[in-house]
């Protein structure tokens, strides 16, 4: 399932097709939609035919007909974030004046893209359900929190061990995800572990079990996490 889906439009194809290359490279889990032309977006928002979370829209060199798309979306209610794509910033001061959410020059850069979309992302996760991001060469990942079972940390490698079996890595300290799994039911049980409580089958004297996998409580965290754990539990029963 797409975590974000994105509209880009701009007539200049090679520009758009570019566009869609580092966008697929950046976020490969995003749906990206592809408009020829303004007015296949406006038709496509306007009936409902997606949901986007975000628009790239490319301004033309020098009658700005693009910015009155933008301001026919906003006319008939629709505040999805446009992030403008121009040539130059003869029309920075417009692009505002229609709310865009950004404006970027070209030729846009991959961290300028990575930049933009951070908010976007982080308000996708908040209405659609929590997630982890992380950036591993050149691509950033975004993963469910319901998606993932435990991660793992080895020698400033950072492991995420999917529920589906599969398993990410990036260059990292598990201490440097700490802030994203703030408020969730993960937790740390170990110097080197970090599991999704949602997931965990048994609690043993000194572990706990997730599927066929034995993580270890190390005697630091023992105390809080087997209270943790039970605090848990006592709260499922209350919520069923």
């Amino acid at each position: 399932m797409a975590v974000i889906t994105i509209a880009v439009c701009d007539e200049i194809r090679k520009d758009a097709q570019k566009l869609y290359r580092q966008l697929s490279t950046l976020l490969p889990d995003a749906e990206i939609l592809i408009y020829r032309s303004r007015q296949s977006l406006l038709d496509g928002l306007t009936e409902g035919h997606k949901i986007c979370n975000v628009v790239f829209m490319g301004l033309d060199g020098e009658n700005g007909k693009s910015l009155e798309t933008v301001r026919a979306i906003r006319l008939r209610g629709n505040y999805i974030p446009v992030i403008m794509v121009a040539e130059n910033e003869k029309f920075y001061k417009e692009a505002f004046e229609v709310f865009a959410f950004n404006y970027l020059t070209k030729p846009v850069e991959s961290g300028e893209l990575e930049h933009v979309l951070l908010p976007i992302l982080t308000t996708c996760e908040r209405e659609g359900g929590k997630a982890l991001h992380f950036h591993y060469r050149t691509q950033v990942y975004t993963l469910q929190h319901n998606s993932l079972a435990y991660i793992s940390s080895s020698l400033h490698n950072v492991t995420f061990h999917l529920t589906d079996g599969k398993k990410l890595s990036c260059r990292a300290r598990l201490g440097d995800f700490a802030g994203q799994l703030s408020d969730s039911n993960f937790m740390r049980c170990h110097q080197s572990f970090c599991i999704n409580l949602e997931k965990v089958n048994t609690l043993k004297k000194n572990s706990f079990v997730i599927g066929q996998t034995e993580i270890p409580i190390s005697r630091a965290y023992l105390k809080t996490a087997r209270k943790k754990y039970k605090d848990y539990l006592a709260q499922q029963k209350v919520c069923s």
